[in-house]
């Protein structure tokens, strides 16, 4: 990992999953997620070691494994606390519920792999403690209770508020919980202007408008699909058969529930607008343009 200064008291460890690490005073350090495996753990570890810090607390951004399955391994060795949005801490203490949500119910053992399902920590409601220098910034929509993590160097740790345009162009269609909310976010943070934003899957950036720009073309362009393919396909099953031809999407169970999640989510906007309507026909999900 590769540690890289962005203020006076702001650093990121830039990888496939960033992390930032905050000091809160001349030895003790926040880390701002933990990354995707144990061996983040250790590697986030060596680093704090190295510059002779000690990990005192743990903000997660969300509850999803690749931003929390460092913890178990940084929470045992430096007992330190654990803080994430309401919502999330409950997943984060117990992260079969992030299966479960996917799944519908006691989830099947695909859906509880380490890409989808971290190891429990103690995490506690980021509401009912005041760390000094940053500041919490609601960013939901792509899971329930995304926040980011705003530094007093004007750095805002975004999680996945957004992802960088070249994964969008490889992953057209990332994981969104609630796709209203993920759109109200990008609109926020274009009204922004931090010194650095710095995103979980993507790279630093001082100007976001082509990042926010990709995500939100991304998202109405998939809404734009569904809504064209309802005009010939009525059947969930029909409609999610055509989009995972037309993204080219690998035909797994983890990607059925997970592209799935995504789809329901623009099915939900698409009700609420009154565009489309549901029911239910030979036992199959039917939906039509209003």
């Amino acid at each position: 990992m590769e540690l890289k200064k962005l203020g006076e008291k702001t650093y990121v460890l830039l990888n496939p999953v960033n992390v930032g690490i905050y000091l809160l005073n001349d030895f003790e350090v926040c880390v701002i997620d933990s990354g995707s495996s144990k061996d983040y753990g250790k590697e986030i570890s060596k680093v704090i070691e190295e510059n002779n810090w000690h990990l005192k607390y743990i903000i997660n951004t969300h509850s999803h494994a690749d931003h929390i399955s460092g913890n178990a391994y940084l929470q045992n060795k430096y007992h330190c606390r654990i803080f994430a949005s309401k919502v999330e801490s409950y997943f984060i203490n117990a992260p079969i519920l992030e299966s479960a949500l996917m799944y519908g119910a006691k989830p099947i053992d695909n859906l509880c792999n380490s890409f989808l399902m971290a190891k429990p920590s103690c995490c506690e409601d980021i509401n009912n403690i005041s760390i000094e220098g940053l500041e919490i910034v609601d960013l939901s929509g792509h899971s329930f209770g995304l926040i980011g993590v705003l530094t007093s160097d004007n750095v805002l740790f975004v999680g996945d508020a957004y992802t960088s345009p070249k994964i969008l162009e490889k992953y057209q269609i990332q994981y969104t919980y609630d796709v209203a909310n993920f759109i109200k976010t990008l609109d926020f943070l274009e009204q922004t202007n931090y010194k650095f934003y710095v995103p979980s899957h993507g790279d630093i950036e001082s100007d976001i408008t082509h990042t926010i720009k990709a995500n939100k073309d991304n998202i109405l362009n998939i809404e734009a699909k569904i809504e064209q393919l309802l005009l010939k396909y009525h059947s969930y099953n029909e409609m999610l058969n055509e989009l995972f031809k037309y993204y080219h999407i690998r035909e797994t169970v983890e990607q059925y529930y997970i592209v799935g999640t995504t789809i329901k989510s623009i099915i939900t906007k698409l009700v609420e607008e009154d565009k489309i309507s549901l029911s239910v026909k030979d036992a199959t999900l039917w939906i039509e343009k209003k």
